[in-house]
């Protein structure tokens, strides 16, 4: 072998190690800035060019963007904003690189001469291509010393373009795997939803800040947790076969997981979704997707379904009542005008007082399902809930009994509501009659439990569990972003008037069901199932929202919230009975309901009134249209087909404004008729009535000025 094979084969030795260690330290090197000035520098350290820069291609710009270079000095620089090319123009060598060649020898680079007078030095422009691509352009000179390159730099120069086109293609590759990881990251941390990845075995290798907020971990608390070990114990099987089937057929994953664990025990619903990551071959190596928090969704969702619900059931039980209050007038009012006819001594007279007593205890069931069924008329009043709280203090304390004690905690400062007086009443003592009912319960099961085998008499020695009730009320403030996550709220003020006892509390299954019509725990004998249901429609008539809560042994508290009113005005009128309840006067009687309109007329004729008859609205225009002489009074129910009871009115009064109005009611619903809930300024009898009462009303109507 000669001495010159001997230096080639040196030389060539010399050159593939100054690669190796060059590509060495790119691979080293993380961002970009930094694996294009080592390949800068790198060039000049091992094969001894004076001055070297890159230029990379840009896909959208369509140009080769500097990176660094040398400048005459031979110190790098940064060249982000020079361009490769554009001083030659189209067809320059460049764009030749960009055709298909390799290298580009002796091309002049637009830079000054040296010295004046000087011929510029021309450059080598070196192509760096892997697998075909072009991913930049390399360009050498020895313009410091002016030394041409040599033919044997230029095959190491060759040999260099195919290491840097690798590297710079694992470059480009790794900077879009940042740039992905990156996006994802970003998406990952800003989604309102719990992204994740898992490997084969199910358990988290990857988790997004967002479960932080979801369920109160840190992101890396559950790196290393099963996604079984998260899900309560009810859903956990369930859970744990979708998972299996999936996994074992790499399929997408898609459920709810109802019992998914907050870090302070709370339930959270969770819809999960999934899908598989699998390698090169086609293996299953994990699965990636995401945690949707859906618990206040379903909770609104439950709140829809259950007020449609309820809102079924209300009319329902509200039809039924109206049908029946037109039976139990006829019924009331013929036994009432029958007992008139009787003397006292009648053999048959105590079974027409039972006639008519049941039918007023008929009359008292229906008007609790009229007020479930929210088809109610309601008498509003400014009212302070405190001062219905004391005036009904004395009656609540003989109802409790002495072995319960009472507590009130009255908010001085609270707003008057508009409500019906009465109701609330009915609210408040619907309540304490069940929590005594309860803590009645509570205290036979503690003392079973506590004392087996002892009577009603505790031992010596040993007190009674505490039996306690609290009525107390506050304001409460509810703003708009309360109310979006909480939809039966409109934003604004509330009286909450809230009752609570020290009794055994309800578990989740009946709370369920607590304001359904019927539905009662009690025993047989014990209860009609409607209190509570009544509650539920007197709160929904005034507007109000009702919320229950209790845990089994811990009591039970009720929050009624009544929405403060807007201004005061005081609705209470003084009703002074009439002198007597007979006259003279034209009345009028619209009533679709054949029996009762006669009974009606029946009672007014046994009073002395001229009466005259229509069967509907329509009807009692054409009667006044013929009537040319006086009518004192309308009687008319509200509810008739085709006009009701108020429209005709107010088509009367168009013609003629010479009467009185009374208004007859079964029920009253904003879906029946416009105005439902009324004023103390209208006249209002409500079915099923007395003989008694309505001839009182009638009197009063006309005598008023």
């Amino acid at each position: 072998m000669t001495a010159e094979r001997l230096e080639i084969l040196r030389e060539t030795n010399a050159a593939q190690t100054s690669l190796l260690e060059l590509l060495g330290n790119i691979t080293a090197q993380e961002s970009v800035s930094d694996i294009c000035r080592t390949v800068v520098e790198g060039v000049r350290k091992y094969f001894g060019f004076e001055r070297a820069g890159l230029f990379l291609w840009d896909d959208e710009k369509k140009k080769f963007c500097g990176t660094f270079g040398t400048d005459l000095k031979g110190k790098t620089r940064e060249e982000w904003g020079i361009f490769l090319g554009e001083e030659d123009g189209p067809g320059g060598p460049a764009d030749r690189i960009l055709a298909g060649s390799v290298i580009e020898r002796g091309c002049r680079l637009g830079q000054p001469a040296a010295q004046p007078g000087e011929e510029n030095v021309k450059a080598d422009l070196l192509g760096l291509r892997a697998r075909g691509k072009l991913y930049g352009i390399l360009s050498v000179d020895n313009r410091i010393s002016r030394q041409p390159i040599s033919e044997r730099e230029l095959q190491h120069m060759t040999l260099m373009s195919h290491v840097l086109g690798n590297a710079l293609e694992s470059m480009q590759d790794h900077t879009a795997l940042l740039k992905s990881e990156e996006r994802f990251r970003q998406v990952a941390e800003n989604s309102g939803e719990w992204i994740w990845e898992v490997n084969p075995d199910g358990r988290y290798i990857y988790s997004s800040p967002v479960v932080r907020s979801i369920l109160g971990y840190e992101p890396q608390d559950v790196l290393g947790m099963r996604m079984l070990d998260l899900v309560g114990e009810d859903d956990r099987q369930q859970v744990a076969d979708v998972l299996h089937r999936a996994f074992l057929e790499k399929t997408s994953i898609r459920l709810v997981i109802n019992t998914q664990q907050h870090k302070n025990g709370q339930k959270v619903i969770l819809e999960t979704s999934g899908l598989p990551m699998v390698d090169a071959a086609g293996r299953l190596i994990g699965y990636r997707g995401a945690h949707r928090d859906i618990t206040r969704e379903t909770e609104l969702e439950a709140q829809l379904r259950h007020s449609q619900k309820m809102e079924v059931i209300g009319r329902l039980a509200g039809g039924i009542a109206h049908d029946f209050n037109n039976l139990l007038t006829s019924i009331i009012g013929c036994s009432s005008l029958l007992l008139d006819d009787m003397d006292e001594d009648n053999a048959s007279r105590p079974d027409v007082e039972l006639i008519r007593t049941s039918g007023e205890r008929a009359a008292a069931l229906t008007r609790q399902l009229q007020a479930f069924s929210k088809r109610q008329v309601l008498r509003m009043e400014s009212l302070i809930v405190n001062d219905i709280v004391r005036d009904m203090e004395k009656i609540l304390r003989r109802t409790l009994g002495e072995d319960i004690e009472l507590a009130t905690e009255l908010d001085a400062h609270i707003e008057p509501v508009i409500a019906d007086a009465g109701q609330l009443e009915q609210i408040i003592m619907h309540l304490a009659v069940n929590a005594r009912e309860a803590m009645i319960d509570s205290q036979a099961s503690y003392r079973a439990l506590q004392f087996p085998g002892v009577g009603k008499e505790m031992p010596v020695g040993v007190s009674e569990k505490t039996k306690r009730l609290v009525i107390r009320t506050a304001h409460r403030e509810l703003d708009e972003r309360f109310c979006r996550h909480n939809a039966q709220f409109t934003p604004g003020g509330y009286v909450v008037l809230t009752v609570s006892d020290s009794g055994a509390g309800i578990t989740p299954e009946v709370k369920e069901h607590l304001f359904e019509p019927f539905f009662t725990t009690k025993g047989v004998g014990r209860g009609s199932g409607l209190g509570l249901s009544t509650i539920y429609g007197i709160i929904k008539q005034l507007g109000g929202v009702i919320q229950v809560q209790s845990r089994p042994g811990h009591g039970t508290t009720f929050d009624i919230f009544l929405k403060q009113a807007t201004f005061q005005e005081t609705l209470r009128q003084s009703e002074l009975p009439a002198a007597n309840t007979k006259g003279q006067e034209t009345i009028l009687v619209v009533e679709d309901e054949e029996s009762v309109r006669r009974l009606i007329v029946r009672i007014l004729q046994s009073c002395g009134y001229t009466t005259l008859e229509a069967g509907h609205g329509g009807e009692g225009l054409k009667v006044c249209a013929a009537h040319d002489a006086r009518i004192d009074l309308i009687i008319t129910d509200m509810i008739m087909p085709h006009v009701s009871g108020k429209q005709f009115i107010e088509q009367l009064r168009k013609s003629r404004n010479d009467f009185k109005v009374l208004f007859v009611s079964g029920y009253s619903s904003d879906d029946t008729v416009d105005g439902a809930i009324i004023g103390v300024d209208t006249p209002l009898i409500q079915k099923p009535f007395t003989r008694e009462s309505l001839a009182r009303k009638v009197r009063e109507v006309l005598d008023a000025s």
